[in-house]
């Protein structure tokens, strides 16, 4: 089944895929039809996998693959800031995604004092501007900065244009984050979004890591009312898919689980539900 003629070209979250590093990241990602790739050049947590590509020769046969390709870098990933955050230290960082030609850097918010992560946030975001970089705060119901709420308060006090919130599709209806909420902010405020499904029914609190890690569903594979919040999304957001789903298809390579994310992503997004027939939150009983 084709993708609709205005589907949006689609980014490969690196997650979905994380034991497969850059440059063989962009060949899967290339083969799939995927236009783009994140990639986690920093671990999202303590002795976490990353691929930092301070390795001229990595760097080298990375963006040879990407031009090769066609595929770009679209954002790199993951700092977890709070106010122990030495920002400069980030800078290689920052160097690495210029050179890839990635505009935005994707971050998670792990300070409870929103006051003083905003001050952390704003330091990053002066760092990043000097390399063209856009810096995307992602809210997670088991971080600090859990809801699209807790992140706009952040971005808010940050005051810095190139301070933005990446919205996970499955964190904002985990996080219980409110459609209506987020149809009401300027669009200007938010940088990327992430696709996947999961069941209606959330799971205990403690589960929430190990869904968002390695039990997401393809779209339209489980009872998340995607359309709801795909139609107040701007129109011109970036789109990533980020679905660890190795667990569940462990037959298949890599690159054949790939290739299924973007098939099952363009079937998904021809089923747009009729307007007579709303969906349901997930917070309802069936």
């Amino acid at each position: 089944m084709p993708a609709p003629s205005d589907a949006p070209p689609l980014s490969f979250a690196h997650l979905s895929e994380l034991e497969v590093g850059p440059p063989a990241l962009i060949d899967l990602a290339a083969q799939a039809g995927f236009a783009s790739v994140g990639i986690r050049t920093n671990a999202a947590t303590p002795g976490g996998i990353e691929y930092t590509l301070r390795s001229a020769t990595d760097l080298t046969a990375t963006r040879r693959r990407m031009a090769d390709t066609g595929v770009s870098a679209l954002y790199i990933e993951m700092i977890s800031l709070s106010g122990a955050t030495r920002v400069r230290d980030f800078e290689p960082m920052l160097e690495t995604g210029a050179a890839l030609g990635a505009t935005r850097l994707a971050i998670g918010g792990n300070d409870p004092d929103f006051a003083i992560l905003a001050e952390r946030m704003a330091e990053l975001c002066d760092l990043a501007r000097g390399y063209a970089i856009a810096v995307d705060l992602e809210f997670m119901p088991f971080r600090p900065v859990r809801s699209l709420a807790d992140a706009i308060d952040v971005i808010k006090r940050t005051q810095r244009t190139n301070a933005h919130i990446l919205v996970d599709a499955l964190h904002f209806f985990r996080s219980g984050s409110d459609v209506a909420q987020l149809r009401q902010i300027d669009p200007a405020m938010l940088g990327t979004f992430q696709l996947c499904d999961a069941p209606r029914r959330a799971p205990a609190a403690a589960d929430l890591v190990t869904e968002a890690r390695t039990n997401r569903l393809l779209p339209g594979a489980g009872g998340l009312p995607l359309w709801s919040l795909i139609d107040v999304l701007p129109a011109s957001i970036p789109w990533g898919v980020e679905l660890p789903i190795a667990s569940q298809f462990p037959a298949l390579t890599p690159n054949e689980r790939a290739r299924l994310m973007v098939r099952s992503t363009r079937e998904f997004l021809c089923t747009r539900p009729s307007l007579s027939t709303p969906e349901r939150n997930p917070t309802e009983q069936p």
